[in-house]
């Protein structure tokens, strides 16, 4: 599986509709997709560009052919598709921030402490592993992020208030 990883992220392959999700995760995250000390920002991204517009696509090719090593490239592809999927099927969330970086280290340490492996920074045996395994750790680190809170935002809209700021308490007759 690592040697397909290397290969598909030298080719820059990426799924179908691959460039629309990323457009969907960054309308849904204020501050934007952060990975490598890089940020992609929501604005004036989504403002100046659409989902179909090549210039998107280049961007965000752009930035992730910053990433050093093809299989960490194409385990944050994967990682975006997850996320979008968590997200399509989920419409209420949205994220503060996309940090993809804490999101692989958060896969990768469910994934050794589940294999009794002792936990690295090295992510050869995580990235080794079959699309099914990761995904399935993707999908945990993103759920357990969104459930401790740690990119989740709450809506900024208070139902307990009505027009005139007054609390409205509710009362029996």
């Amino acid at each position: 599986m690592l040697q397909k990883r290397k290969l598909e992220g030298c080719l820059c392959r990426v799924p179908n509709r691959f460039y629309n999700q990323v457009w969907d995760i960054l309308r849904r995250t204020p501050r934007g997709i952060r990975f490598r000390n890089q940020v992609m920002p929501q604005q004036p991204t989504i403002n100046n560009m659409t989902h179909s517009e090549l210039q998107f696509a280049l961007y965000v090719e752009t930035m992730l052919n910053q990433l050093e090593k093809p299989e960490y490239r194409q385990l944050i592809v994967e990682l975006l598709c997850i996320v979008s999927t968590i997200l399509i099927r989920n419409p209420e969330l949205t994220l503060k921030e996309l940090n993809l970086d804490s999101l692989v280290t958060e896969a990768n340490k469910m994934y050794c402490k589940d294999n009794q492996m002792t936990l690295s920074d090295n992510l050869d045996a995580f990235i080794s592993s079959k699309y099914s395994i990761t995904a399935g750790y993707f999908a945990r680190a993103v759920v357990n992020n969104i459930l401790t809170g740690g990119q989740m935002e709450t809506s900024a809209v208070d139902i307990d208030e009505d027009d005139d700021g007054n609390v409205d308490k509710c009362t029996v007759s």
